[in-house]
């Protein structure tokens, strides 16, 4: 007999197409602004409604896949509870840590957080982690839309229902900390959840990898998905199998039940060994039932062509097409910037550009920023970028891992990746040459002129409207080239999403429009109020951080 789990959709109404307690202007919350004509990036609504939500943290022993563990847990919930709000509400969370001894600090992934930089949740950065026994308050808008973190907004292809998020993820029997110092066997098998089709119905799914390190296959069965936005991007939808998400990236997918009112099918993650080796080949399984199908029994369907490909990359760049279009235009700076995996003098860590990181609990850059204080201690692997408008980072992977990049506070243009195999290209001297030959003194180039060079031929893939996401997938001896523009002031971590190269320093800190900072950026006392409460918990406690600290 399979052992069902309670998670999945039998126990959960269908989501709706939104949240109907706003103000409705032109019958929506958000007006007459739909995907294809309106620039979220400066035209966001604000509709005056506030999601509140009332969070306490705890450590506690749970089990979702039938084997007892130490668990984080939000309100005593694993996974916690489901934010939603109407594109334009704000939300505001109130974190009580009653973790006895841990900090902890919630980052709200992929939000741009333009009016609230400070609330953007990563210690050492924006600020100090919530001491045990304290709590604190993040309020911020809902300033982009679709994702599992649900916020509701145009939608430009039609669908009937919507299940809501769906966690494709790795899952470790060891609490973090213990993970830091060795991986784990493969999972043993584990409960299945299970989620409802009726025949003839469009749903939509927002799939969603919170791993530590796995990417994730995803398939279902005889069926094939149409993909509607990646991370809070919306694009021009396009058919596919199989869906690939690296560690911090979404996809919001449609699947037609096509299926008889008896099939049942697997639903079905897998973690190709090529892109995790030391945890590759691992697959679970969601079961989906029609509405006259026998629960009792499993599913008996064979997965299909892709469910088990072994390609660790997102899907071509020519194929993700923002609905809305922007042309990113030149940058005012570019960097290249290779990545190294070697000792420090007793342990190895990630470098980048010959830089590596580690975060001060005790002083976040931000509020070290805002009072004006910018030379900030080697270690931090702060950058700071000034008034430039544009930003072009050339990333080279010369090693066997693959990175997962992602950037805070923004969406990033994704303009070109390839082969980047030759280390002589990269870290050999190329007496200074310039990306696609330019020579124009403003642009910035220090890493280059340190000896670095460039894989990048100079292409660009749809130069007028290139793919924008927050997270994308850096492959094993190649490069990515990405671009944002500095319209949003703040502290931005530029990092692997891998959890395990991220706490060994694999992070690059933008530091953007400090003038704007310092000046007219008008931080709340409340996150000075974190570091006074974090220290006088660590002035009675060791903090053993073992890691980055981010």
């Amino acid at each position: 007999m399979v052992a069902w789990s309670p998670l999945g959709t039998p126990q959960h109404q269908p989501l709706p197409y939104y949240r109907t307690d706003n103000p409705m202007p032109q019958g929506r919350p958000w007006g007459g602004r739909d995907s294809w004509n309106t620039n979220y990036y400066s035209d966001t609504p604000n509709t005056g409604v506030t999601r509140y939500y009332d969070w306490r943290i705890t450590k506690l022993q749970c089990s979702p896949d039938g084997v007892e563990t130490t668990c984080l847990a939000a309100n005593g919930q694993v996974p916690g509870e489901t934010i939603t709000a109407n594109w334009g509400d704000w939300i505001e969370v109130k974190v009580c840590n009653d973790i006895p001894d841990e900090g902890t600090a919630i980052h709200w992934h992929g939000l741009l957080q333009k009016q609230t930089p400070y609330m953007d949740g990563v210690p050492g950065m924006t600020q100090c982690p919530i001491a045990p026994g304290s709590c604190f308050t993040y309020r911020f808008q809902a300033d982009l839309y679709v994702g599992p973190m649900v916020i509701y907004g145009p939608n430009n292809t039609a669908y009937d229902e919507d299940l809501g998020p769906v966690m494709i993820s790795d899952w470790y029997h060891e609490y973090y900390t213990t993970v830091l110092d060795a991986l784990l066997q493969p999972l043993p098998a584990v409960n299945i959840p299970i989620f409802n089709f009726t025949s003839g119905k469009t749903y939509r799914l927002r799939l969603i990898n919170p791993s530590s390190a796995a990417v994730q296959k995803f398939t279902i069965d005889g069926h094939t998905m149409t993909v509607i936005a990646n991370d809070f991007v919306e694009i021009q939808p396009y058919e596919t199998d199989h869906v690939t998400l690296a560690v911090g990236q979404r996809a919001d997918v449609l699947v037609k039940a096509t299926g008889n009112p008896t099939d049942a099918v697997w639903m079905r993650g897998y973690k190709p060994p090529p892109c995790w080796p030391t945890h590759g080949g691992d697959e679970v399984k969601a079961a989906i039932f029609y509405e006259n199908a026998d629960r009792t029994q499993a599913p008996t369907t064979s997965a299909g062509p892709n469910a088990y490909d072994q390609y660790c990359g997102n899907d071509p760049l020519s194929q993700t097409v923002p609905t809305y279009a922007i042309n990113p235009g030149w940058p005012s700076v570019t960097e290249v910037i290779p990545i190294e995996f070697k000792p420090n003098g007793t342990n190895l860590i990630w470098y980048m550009a010959n830089r590596t990181f580690r975060a001060d609990y005790n002083d976040p850059i931000l509020l070290e920023a805002k009072q004006g204080n910018l030379d900030f201690p080697y270690i931090e692997n702060v950058h700071n970028y000034g008034t430039n408008h544009s930003i072009r980072f050339v990333f080279e992977n010369t090693g066997a891992q693959p990175h997962p990049m992602h950037l805070h506070g923004h969406n990033i243009f994704v303009l070109q990746e390839g082969s980047c195999t030759d280390n002589q290209t990269v870290f050999g001297d190329n007496n200074g040459t310039s990306v696609q030959g330019h020579t124009d003194t403003n642009v910035k180039n220090k890493k280059r002129d340190a000896g670095y060079g460039s894989c990048w031929d100079g292409s660009i893939v749809n130069p007028s409207n290139p793919q924008r996401r927050d997270v994308q997938m850096l492959l094993p001896g190649n490069y990515v080239v990405v671009q944002w523009n500095q319209d949003n002031p703040g502290v931005w971590p530029f990092h692997c999403h891998i959890a395990w190269h991220l706490s060994a320093g694999f992070v690059w800190t933008v530091l953007e429009q400090p003038d704007s900072i310092e000046h007219e950026m008008d931080i709340p006392q409340v996150m000075a109020q974190t570091c006074t409460d974090w220290s006088a918990w660590t002035s009675r406690n060791v903090v053993d951080q073992i890691d980055d600290g981010v």
